[in-house]
């Protein structure tokens, strides 16, 4: 489905990119065209025939004058020409990586990690920007339990904590936190470690994501990168590809590209950071200008960064285990950025600085909060638990109820401990919201209202309060008129006229809008009033009642704003994007509105490209506020919260664990123990509290 996406993105760029750009999208994706490209330099060969992985030290003050480190028989430290420029004698070193903004000493240093197959140790080194040669850092010799084949750095965005990510070829992960000692050195204690039950070759973290990619002898696995994450995998690349090594090019708007060394071909893939890591095409370094072509590359490295006149938009740099022209040990081959990117339409930015990659949440001070009760998990492992409604008791807040879907199944329905009361299987439910009073013969009742992914339908429930159960009350199967299937689903109720709606979308971008009807019988009917086109996929909906307003999530462009009456037409207002000029990160999911009374309150938005939540003011303009991740609740072993989809919010009190409300996030990857997906539950006032925001007590619904 996402090629579909993909290829209507392109027809769209082919106004200003004419038919050629096009085509050479098609060739990369659809026809999986693989890409011939150049070295433009290569370094002398190096020392040892077994130097493999590379990293790239960028300059502080001249680009130029950065350099490449070389695992080897030490450290071996090449200029952008490919001189060697220093030996640091380091053992028989087979993985290198490195990280800025280290806290060293009271100015940042570049921290550089090597495993040491000689010893099996880790080696921790800083660079000298005057002199460009290494100095050890460890506080002391820390061996290692486990013979390393590998290793990478990661610095965390949600705790500012530097890791060592150790593993071996049997497939056992250690993390090592990194920390300076009292006398300006840095040492190292091991807080987690699992197995990926299969062989490993090598890792890269995403400083950004908070992700751990890790190459296998059959693919490509995704891991959370935080201590408390688990073991909680997805799966990028097919069983039969073998993957020696990995890479990361980070863009601004935490764009940039996952790059992998596919052994099978002898050629290099390129996964999208984000969006699933969408496959966008390959390419091969092949022989010209005096250079033969890389083969078995044992390990690559790419920056963005302009370093000088031979790579002024970015350097890839991958080791040649096979160097001929002449026969001789290794070497590295190194690849100006931009013949990349013009082969495979890829971005070439120059604009964000490599050494502040991990800052920015710093910079922009996210906020941290934690969920204190979290849901059984789904029935289901995989891509399963999805949307949230609150429903509130009439007489007793603390007995009020979550209504969770089931995407592979049916419904949930939760109590504020967590605990499932029931579940209907129904079918294929993805989202559901409810409303209250809705006049149904002589009751008002909680209506209800699913996306039913099974028959493309609305399913429509009412909340019986004594027993806090849903009953069917569906006139029929209200079949909607999307193409596909329906996907998302919100609703609307107008005070004025009291009339209740239904918003559905579907991965087009096709949005139904369906008014609600009592049928006379004691069920509930529905027709279409009104329909119109996003312009590609969505989900994520909410409606505000009191101000008329739809909020639409396209996925990965960001969130529209809507007239929510029939007669409101196409007309809309951007309220925030993705991307660089945007807070949020693709894809863009689930909605949700607090209410603080007389109009005010707060939009909320699940950005589920880097597990975080944004805040924009309800009315005006929708400013922008802040951000926030739920993180682990390690005294309740509850762990954090990630690639989130649906999310609700309401300030009602809802007894002792809730007395100003609750947020509730459904949670991609449950970990603490690795379970299905599940959803959790954050006291409105953590939220709050952090960002200065209101506490408004809200009535019960039911009055």
């Amino acid at each position: 489905m996402w090629r579909i996406f993909i290829f209507w993105w392109v027809i769209a760029l082919t106004g200003c990119g004419g038919d050629e750009e096009f085509a050479a999208f098609v060739d990369n994706v659809t026809n999986n065209k693989n890409h011939a490209i150049v070295s433009s330099v290569e370094t002398a060969p190096t020392l040892t025939q077994g130097i493999a992985n590379p990293a790239i030290w960028i300059h502080p003050n001249e680009t130029a004058q950065s350099a490449i480190i070389g695992a080897g028989n030490g450290l071996e430290v090449y200029d952008l020409q490919g001189n060697l420029l220093h030996l640091e004698a380091a053992g028989n070193i087979n993985a290198v990586d490195l990280r800025y903004q280290f806290p060293l000493t009271p100015e940042p240093s570049t921290l550089i990690a090597a495993s040491n197959q000689s010893d099996n140790t880790l080696g921790l080194y800083t660079i000298d920007p005057d002199t460009r040669q290494l100095s050890p850092i460890a506080a002391r010799t820390l061996n290692q339990d486990i013979k390393v084949e590998s290793l990478c750095l990661y610095h965390s965005p949600i705790s500012d904590q530097y890791y060592a990510m150790m593993l071996d070829s049997e497939g056992i992960i250690q993390q090592w936190a990194l920390f300076r000692t009292s006398e300006g050195r840095v040492d190292a204690r091991r807080i987690r470690q699992f197995n990926v039950g299969s062989k490993i070759k090598g890792c890269v973290a995403d400083d950004e994501y908070a992700h751990l990619y890790v190459a296998l002898e059959t693919g490509i696995l995704k891991y959370g990168a935080e201590p408390e994450d688990g073991t909680a995998q997805m799966r990028l690349e097919g069983n039969n590809t073998p993957i020696a090594c990995l890479t990361l090019y980070y863009a601004q708007g935490q764009t940039g590209y996952l790059i992998a060394f596919n052994e099978g071909n002898n050629d290099f893939l390129v996964y999208q950071r984000g969006n699933d890591n969408q496959f966008l095409g390959r390419f091969r370094i092949s022989g010209g200008n005096g250079i033969d072509g890389v083969e078995n590359a044992q390990g690559i490295a790419v920056t963005n960064a302009a370093l000088n006149h031979s790579f002024p938009k970015g350097l890839f740099v991958a080791q040649d285990a096979n160097n001929t022209e002449p026969q001789d040990n290794s070497n590295f081959k190194l690849v100006a950025w931009e013949h990349v990117a013009d082969s495979l339409l890829l971005v070439a930015d120059t604009t964000l600085n490599p050494r502040q990659i991990g800052q920015a949440n710093k910079n922009n001070s996210v906020k941290s909060v934690q969920a204190t009760v979290e849901t059984e998990p789904v029935q289901n492992w995989g891509d399963a638990a999805d949307d949230i409604a609150i429903w509130i008791h009439p007489l007793d807040t603390s007995l009020s109820t979550v209504i969770g879907t089931q995407k592979q199944g049916g419904l949930n329905v939760y109590d504020l401990t967590g605990k499932q009361l029931q579940y209907l299987p129904d079918g294929r439910i993805n989202n559901v919201d409810l409303r209250y009073h809705f006049q149904l013969g002589d009751d008002k009742i909680t209506l209800v209202a699913a996306s039913n992914r099974t028959d493309n339908s609305i399913a429509l429930y009412q909340v019986n309060p004594l027993t806090r159960q849903l009953e069917n009350v569906a006139a029929r199967t209200i079949k909607v008129g999307l193409q596909n299937e329906v996907y998302g689903l919100c609703m609307y109720q107008n005070p004025l006229t009291d009339q209740y709606f239904v918003f559905v979308n579907n991965k087009k971008g096709d949005v139904e809008q369906w008014a609600l009807l009592d049928n006379g019988t004691g069920q509930v009917d529905a027709r279409k009033v009104r329909q119109f086109n996003v312009g590609s996929q969505t989900e994520g909906c909410v409606a505000d009642d009191q101000h008329g307003q739809l909020y639409i999530g396209e996925e990965d462009v960001g969130i529209w704003q809507y007239n929510a009456e029939p007669e409101g037409g196409t007309t809309r207002r951007s309220v925030d994007t993705t991307g660089k000029d945007g807070h949020l990160t693709a894809d863009v999911e689930g909605l949700t509105i607090y209410n603080g009374g007389d109009g005010s309150g707060y939009l909320i938005a699940s950005s589920q490209g880097n597990d975080s939540f944004m805040i924009y003011k309800r009315t005006g303009n929708n400013e922008y506020i802040g951000t926030f991740k739920i993180v682990a609740n390690d005294a309740l072993k509850i762990d954090k919260v990630s690639d989130s989809d649906g999310i609700d919010v309401i300030n009602v009190p809802l007894g002792e664990g809730f007395p100003y409300g609750v947020f509730i996030a459904q949670d991609g990857w449950n970990n603490k123990p690795v379970a299905p997906q599940n959803f959790k539950l954050v006291p409105w006032e953590q939220i709050a509290d952090s960002f200065g925001l209101d506490k408004q007590i809200g009535e019960n619904p039911w009055f």
